[in-house]
């Protein structure tokens, strides 16, 4: 096995994925490898609830806002263009907070989500479309030919790779390692960010109906109805640990069984938690940090889709 290479790319989520992806369609010819260890930074992508939700942001309110604007424009064509398998379009029903309880909260939801109130399943919602995504599927979508090394990565310098097999070279390489980067790799010029894990239910259940995504505050009903799973979560802990955290969850979900009867028999559901990476004002960072490395990363609740979009215009950089 060489260790000389024109591209290093680590990571194997949705942005290092998606980074090979572009790579390897622009330089056919390059000698391009990823590396990647999943018992140590197991990737975020595969443990999450996976949804899109269109229909929320507009261009020239803020910069997070101009990101997820184009990230879900960008998504929405590259997936009619290439129909990737996993992708499902789907509605989302927002619920608003009880107006008589909390006026305020309820104008702040109507400016948010608009005031076209639909019912779904007895309940006043507030409909949008988005995507409810397979993280197997969509990732396989992304699958690449390179060298793949199985390595634990120590540390990152101009031009050099360390890791727990032996040191690689490339010109250039590419972080794509979410909330793991500032295990191996720290820069000023790259903000560190913070990881925020959350804990989600599935349960397998053929519910024989389309998908839907229901949603309150942070909380989200998913049934994802191509594989037949209903999906409940997540909530919010800053700290970089897979140990789930699911009273928040068994909690929200009695109040959503409260609103949906039809829920309430539900058997023990399997417990997941996934890590999230939350970036300064939650602003993804894609870029070179210094001569010859460049990260993507603190994509956040928004890695399906900007990971995707900002793997493109990063690889356009190179």
């Amino acid at each position: 096995m060489t260790n000389e290479f024109d591209y290093l790319v680590v990571g194997d989520g949705i942005a290092g994925r998606a980074i090979l992806y572009f790579l390897t369609k622009k330089y056919p010819t390059a000698s391009i490898a990823q590396v990647y260890d999943d018992e140590a930074f197991p990737a975020c992508s595969r443990r999450t609830t996976s949804v899109v939700s269109f229909g929320l942001f507009e261009e020239g309110i803020s910069k997070l806002g101009n990101i997820l604007f184009h990230a879900h424009e960008f998504l929405k064509d590259f997936v009619e263009i290439n129909r990737p398998s996993g992708v499902y379009s789907c509605k989302q029903f927002y619920l608003p907070p009880n107006i008589k309880e909390d006026p305020l909260k309820f104008k702040q939801f109507e400016a948010r989500y608009g005031a076209d109130f639909i019912e779904f399943k007895n309940q006043q919602t507030v409909a949008k479309d988005a995507y409810v995504i397979n993280p197997d599927e969509f990732l396989n979508f992304f699958k690449t030919d390179v060298e793949q090394i199985r390595a634990r990565v120590s540390g990152v310098n101009k031009g050099e790779l360390k890791t727990n097999i032996g040191s690689f070279n490339a010109q250039k390489i590419i972080l794509a390692t979410s909330a793991y980067t500032s295990l191996i790799f720290k820069d000023k010029s790259l903000p560190e960010g913070k990881p925020v894990k959350g804990t989600y239910f599935t349960w397998d259940i053929d519910l024989n109906e389309e998908s839907f995504v229901i949603s309150r505050g942070h909380f989200n009903l998913i049934y994802r109805a191509q594989d037949n799973l209903l999906l409940f979560g997540a909530n919010s802990i800053e700290g970089l640990s897979h140990l789930h955290s699911p009273k928040e969850v068994y909690e929200k979900l009695e109040i959503f069984q409260g609103l949906f009867p039809e829920f309430k028999n539900l058997e023990k559901p399997m417990i997941h938690t996934g890590i999230r990476h939350k970036g300064k004002r939650r602003t993804p960072f894609c870029g070179e940090v210094c001569e010859g490395v460049y990260a993507l990363n603190a994509l956040y609740k928004n890695g399906w889709s900007a990971g995707v979009s900002l793997a493109k215009e990063l690889v356009d950089r190179l």
